[in-house]
């Protein structure tokens, strides 16, 4: 009888562990020990093809956010998009290109390789779709828990170029307690306005990135942030 009993005990433990309702609830308690969420959003226009000292700007960029996500990977789960990846930087390739919103590498712990390989085949070629990265971004966030900070930091070399509206959709991740950093990277002249406006109404930092060395800079700033 104690044998039966043990049996049906263990039998009925294994069926909770696996029911779904079981994942969820151990998934909120791992999602807990995150202090803070972070969604990194990389141009990935055609402009980001450009060389500066022989090496490509999406390539530096991509080597800076790589160097943070590994700075903060003890308090912190990471997400990471690149826009703008596909069709090219021509009226012929702007439908293609402004839909294309890729979410790489979804909320978790920050693995390098896991996440160098999520950004394998990928480089700069279209246009920029702002706007629809940070409403993709915003949309990310409905599967994080609640309490933990959220942020988001988007790396860009120039403004919205698909028509859509980045400065009303930063303020709409701002009523959703989601800060909104902005870096902008050897920019054209002019575009730094726009971009300011974004982090302004996202409620986060604007910097501006000359060089490779400057973003590392931005990134160990705001990693000793994040990590407070």
């Amino acid at each position: 009888m104690k044998k039966t009993f043990s049996l049906i005990l263990m039998l009925g433990l294994m069926l909770t562990a696996a029911s779904p309702a079981f994942a969820a609830e151990n998934a909120n308690e791992k999602t807990l020990s995150f202090k803070n969420n972070t969604a990194i959003l990389l141009d990935a226009s055609g402009s980001m093809a450009k060389r500066i000292d022989g090496v490509s700007k999406y390539n530096m960029a991509k080597e800076e956010i790589v160097r943070f996500a590994d700075q903060i990977k003890s308090k912190s789960q990471v997400r990471m998009t690149v826009f703008g990846s596909e069709g090219n930087n021509k009226n012929s390739g702007k439908v293609q290109s402004c839909e294309s919103i890729r979410g790489v590498y979804g909320f978790q712990r920050f693995d390098r390789q896991s996440f160098l390989n999520s950004l394998n085949g990928i480089g700069p070629t279209g246009w920029t779709p702002i706007a629809k990265a940070l409403e993709d971004a915003k949309a990310s966030f409905n599967g994080v828990h609640k309490f933990g900070f959220k942020s988001v930091y988007l790396l860009t070399d120039g403004e919205e170029t698909c028509g859509g509206d980045p400065i009303k959709t930063a303020k709409e991740l701002r009523k959703h307690h989601i800060k909104v950093n902005v870096i902008g990277f050897d920019f054209k002249e002019g575009f730094n306005g726009q971009l300011h406006a974004i982090a302004g109404a996202g409620g986060g930092k604007y910097y501006e990135a000359h060089s490779q060395k400057d973003m590392n800079r931005i990134f160990t700033l705001e990693a000793s942030s994040l990590a407070e």
